[in-house]
């Protein structure tokens, strides 16, 4: 791994792009790496991030972003402070806080931009090694209904992470899924590479323990 990052990091010089908007280093290019498997493919990948963080505005998106302060009335998503067992922030999406009807997707994109955002701002960088360069995801399904299932939503986060946020899903935790949620995962999960799939684990209050110290999850769970 450690030749493939140092000849895409040659290419990068190379390549006569200037990387303004994404972040680079060592840890960056190595999981473009491990995405995409080759020093090719995964150049024209961080070009395509590039030109989309410059398109999209994404240092401009903040909590003050009018989409992004709208989502945020829901309390949907919550950067807890704590980090999970191995070192990782964690993210917790409370389902019932969110409703498919009368949600913007132009605001839903915002808001899912501007957490990961947040998120990836607490992972570690390159002279870090301590720190994870990924993140724990919790899906908190406590009182979850059809009204929550919102699969453009969460299609549009799968894409943006696949696409732009390379291996910086660690783990996903889907926790307390009720047996509704059992006729929804078939159609999220034939979406998912295997990658991504072997990282969802479906968890209980107790089992989540395994993972991390439940006191850091928010009080209102």
């Amino acid at each position: 791994m450690r030749k493939d990052v140092e000849a895409l990091r040659k290419k990068v010089e190379a390549g006569g792009v200037t990387f303004q908007y994404l972040h680079l280093d060592s840890r960056t290019l190595a999981r473009y790496l491990k995405a995409h498997g080759t020093v090719d493919d995964a150049y024209q990948k961080m070009v395509a991030t590039e030109e989309w963080r410059k398109d999209f505005k994404v240092a401009s998106i903040s909590a003050t972003t009018p989409g992004v302060r709208r989502m945020s009335a829901s309390n949907l998503a919550q950067v807890v402070d704590g980090r999970d067992k191995l070192g990782r922030p964690v993210v917790v999406v409370t389902a019932r806080n969110h409703s498919l009807f009368g949600r913007d997707m132009n605001d839903m994109t915002q808001y899912i931009i501007h957490v990961l955002e947040l998120i990836c701002s607490r992972c570690g960088n390159e002279g870090e090694d301590d720190i994870p360069d990924n993140m724990c995801l919790v899906f908190e399904m406590l009182g979850f209904g059809l009204s929550c299932m919102d699969y453009p939503a969460l299609r549009k986060l799968y894409t943006l992470m696949t696409d732009h946020y390379p291996e910086r899903l660690g783990v996903c935790l889907i926790l307390n899924a009720p047996l509704i949620f059992s006729g929804c995962w078939p159609i999220i999960r034939s979406w998912l590479d295997e990658n991504t799939a072997s990282k969802i684990k479906f968890v209980k209050t107790d089992s989540i323990k395994e993972y991390l110290d439940t006191s850091i999850l928010p009080h209102d769970m």
